[in-house]
């Protein structure tokens, strides 16, 4: 099936304009932002907003933290922390407002977004260890901020996906707090291997394969090994120990095949997962809630889904 026809349209408004890496790094994210933004749609409200510096290794990392509406703050909420997309290199905590609202929201979850370090400035694994320590930092302060700290998912699109499926695998390795879910969208979790859907879907539908290797190349010294699970988490010797984890992709992706891989890998060494494809979607769905309505509705599901596991006791180990 073709993609959704408010897709098709988007697709022909902007099949002319140039690669976001021919320009400038700052011109090229301030277009990225511009275009989160004008596709992102209205912020919901939420109860309220509550944004913090944590401390990491050698710097500060932004968080922001959503609490949702019609829900009874006395007791503990469970939490998500969310990794932005943008391919390392673009997105902060303003392009995926009004996913975290709506998702906080639907999920009736405290949703605190992270605002990891971005390459080239700062190359791989600085962003994995930012990750890491933004999800210790919500279990530390689960009290002060309202979490139940047994229901502490994590969770991102694209480049977040890859960072809350490595915080995952940290968390295993280093004996962290455990982690009651992952939700990877659409995530980057293989760098060792080109999937049949690269070539498949190589342009034309926003995220190209071109751009992956740009960015890339922006995010990874040549010296580091692809295999290594810290950036290619398929590659991880923990994944029968992951939380419950579930991975949604899109039809129109480069990046479909290996979400897919991930979710049978992770089966295969008996690992609890799912899987979900959107079949006439694209790459940053997500982010196009404001003029698709087709992504509205999806992420509404995604919100749902993690409310349900959130809040059944039997889906938690």
């Amino acid at each position: 099936m073709p993609v959704y026809e408010s897709i098709q349209w988007l697709l022909r408004s902007q099949q002319n304009n140039p690669p976001l890496y021919n320009l400038s790094l700052d011109e090229a994210r301030r277009k990225f932002n511009e275009g989160a933004s004008l596709m992102a749609g209205t912020r919901e409200q939420v109860a309220k907003v509550v944004d913090r510096v944590i401390q990491v290794e050698d710097g500060e990392v932004n968080v922001r933290c959503y609490y949702p509406v019609s829900v009874t703050h006395e007791e503990r909420l469970p939490a998500f922390v969310f990794y932005h997309g943008g391919g390392f290199v673009y997105g902060n905590i303003e392009t995926h407002d009004v996913f975290c609202r709506l998702l906080s929201n639907r999920s009736k979850c405290i949703v605190i977004s992270v605002d990891y370090r971005l390459a080239p400035e700062h190359k791989f694994p600085k962003a994995t260890e930012d990750a890491y320590q933004a999800f210790l930092w919500a279990h530390k302060h689960a009290e002060e901020l309202g979490i139940n700290d047994t229901r502490i998912a994590v969770g991102g699109d694209s480049a977040g996906g890859n960072l809350a499926a490595v915080t995952a695998i940290k968390a295993l390795e280093r004996g962290a707090p455990s982690i009651a879910y992952q939700l990877l969208i659409y995530p980057v979790v293989d760098s060792a291997k080109i999937y049949p859907s690269y070539k498949e879907n190589s342009e034309g539908y926003f995220l190209t394969a071109a751009e992956m290797k740009w960015f890339h190349e922006q995010y990874v010294e040549e010296t580091i090994d692809p295999f290594n699970p810290h950036l290619s988490p398929l590659h991880s010797e923990h994944l029968a120990d992951l939380p419950l984890t579930h991975i949604v992709t899109a039809h129109y992706d480069p990046l479909r095949d290996e979400g897919e891989a991930y979710a049978e890998k992770i089966s295969q060494a008996g690992g609890r997962v799912s899987v979900k494809r959107y079949d006439r979607m694209v790459h940053g769905f997500i982010s196009m809630t404001g003029v698709v309505p087709e992504a509205y509705t999806a992420v509404e599901e995604l919100g749902e889904e993690l409310r349900r596991v959130l809040y059944e006791e039997s889906m938690v180990r």
